[in-house]
């Protein structure tokens, strides 16, 4: 009898409350953050990149914007630059390795927000991610006239989990448009492939494109690297 008393009470209660709530009342303002379903994990294992969406009510102090990534061997933590305004804001972070090395494994990704304004309030958000390799590729800025063509220096790095995949580089100018392939050769190191590309250009400024690619679990993976470059003799 004691504890229906308890919920009988509680329930007139909350009936009070809610009949001399003024109209229109909003709740108290509370920090979010929200941990998005993506990870990707750096060739080397030394980082992660994660992204999260987080706000807080506007005029609240923050004391803590932190995002932490954790496998079985390896964890790490970074902070964000969050800024308490009201509405919502999207975070890509960099968490570096503090301990172990990353690999591609899932990964739990945990979010804090902490905020003060007389009272402390606080928002956390978890979840296990499936992460994706990155590739990190870096065209030269010049390309060396040969027989027949031309090649051109393209970095790859890539994880060693992963299985380089044939890969093309394509080099144009104007209405010329010509393609050399070449395979990422992936230990987590960077690897400077010299990529021989067939073409009649000469001397002169060039647009190149090229698409690094890998294999994971029966997936392709890939990194992206443009821009112009300089032929030369």
């Amino acid at each position: 009898m004691k504890s229906r008393t308890a919920l009988v009470l509680a329930g007139a209660a909350a009936l009070l409350i809610l009949v001399v709530a003024p109209a229109g009342a909003r709740p108290a303002p509370t920090p979010v953050v929200d941990v998005q379903p993506f990870a990707a994990i750096a060739p080397d294992g030394r980082s992660a990149a994660v992204q999260v969406i987080a706000s807080c009510p506007e005029r609240w102090t923050l004391l803590e914007a932190v995002v932490s990534v954790s496998q079985p061997q390896a964890s790490g933590q970074a902070s964000f630059p969050l800024t308490c305004a009201g509405y919502l804001q999207v975070f890509n972070v960099t968490v570096p390795v503090s301990d172990g090395v990353f690999d591609l494994g899932a990964v739990e990704v945990a979010a804090s927000v902490v905020v003060k304004r007389g009272k402390t309030a606080s928002a956390q958000d978890a979840k296990t991610i499936q992460p994706s390799p990155i590739v990190a590729v870096d065209i030269a800025g010049t390309a060396r006239l040969v027989e027949g063509g031309a090649t051109i220096d393209v970095t790859v790095a890539c994880s060693g989990e992963t299985t380089g995949f044939e890969s093309r580089l394509v080099i144009s100018r104007g209405l010329v448009v010509d393609l050399g392939t070449y395979t990422p050769f992936c230990d987590g190191t960077p690897h400077t492939h010299a990529v021989f590309v067939p073409t009649t250009l000469g001397p002169g400024a060039a647009q190149v494109l090229t698409f690094a690619q890998v294999e994971f679990a029966g997936q392709l993976f890939y990194g992206i690297d443009d821009g112009t470059i300089e032929i030369v003799g």
